[in-house]
């Protein structure tokens, strides 16, 4: 009996907990059945929350360095192709970047290759300037910065009060007397935990998107050889 009521007396001390971290602020009561209830509302309460404003986290974001992802795109008309992938090659290698991806395709009498490159950060526009030096004719061109600092900060945050509730949790199981109870805080547990996993995977892309650029380079030449044979067969064809 003893041992029962210790049990209740901490997991209405967890319900209190969970609301002083996020739950929607009604009454929580200490029985096993309301506990869930009460992490399912905070969880809710989280996804549909903004970041705050900029001043509202200032002793936050003291802490964290500002997280930019750059994107790009490029297409231009090339004289040589072969010249131009050599040249796309170098400048891949000289600001230490990848090639994740590269399709070639020909239509119309139009030779036209789209690659994409990983580039670190501070390499973006040092790359950009040598792929425009090798163009005949730049057809359009784009970035795009986006600041994920409030993104990344509200990720950090919650993985880390989640793991904070899971220590209780477990803490819970341990005193957790009948097969029921047992059963009852392990699925709150997983749940817990596949939040924290989702939530650490965002980050881990965020992480790669700040860390490397994104460049897509799409680059043709047109075939003049074709173009005049196909006037030609129009013109008998009109003839």
């Amino acid at each position: 009996m003893k041992k029962t009521v210790e049990f209740f007396i901490l997991l209405a001390a967890l319900a209190l907990v969970l609301c002083n971290t996020g739950c929607d602020g009604g009454s929580r009561s200490g029985s096993m059945s309301e506990a869930p209830m009460a992490e399912k509302s905070w969880a809710a309460d989280e996804k549909q929350s903004l970041p705050a404003a900029p001043e509202e986290i200032n002793a936050d974001t003291a802490t964290y360095e500002r997280k930019l992802t750059k994107t790009g795109s490029i297409r231009f008309q090339s004289s040589d192709m072969g010249k131009t992938r050599l040249l796309l090659a170098n400048a891949v290698s000289e600001t230490q970047a990848y090639i994740s991806s590269e399709n070639a395709s020909e239509t119309g009498g139009q030779i036209e290759n789209t690659v994409t490159i990983h580039v670190p950060a501070g390499n973006f526009d040092a790359l950009m300037q040598k792929i425009e030096s090798s163009a005949m004719k730049i057809d359009y061109k784009n970035i795009d910065v986006q600041d994920v600092t409030q993104e990344y900060i509200d990720l950090d945050t919650r993985i880390r009060t989640k793991k904070e509730v899971e220590v209780r949790y477990q803490e819970l199981l341990k005193r957790a007397n009948t097969v029921d109870e047992i059963l009852k805080i392990e699925a709150q547990i997983g749940d817990i935990r596949a939040e924290i996993e989702s939530a650490e995977g965002r980050l881990r892309y965020l992480s790669r998107q700040v860390t490397y650029s994104t460049l897509t380079v799409t680059y043709y030449e047109r075939n003049t050889q074709f173009r005049f044979v196909h006037k030609m067969g129009n013109a008998l064809r009109n003839g």
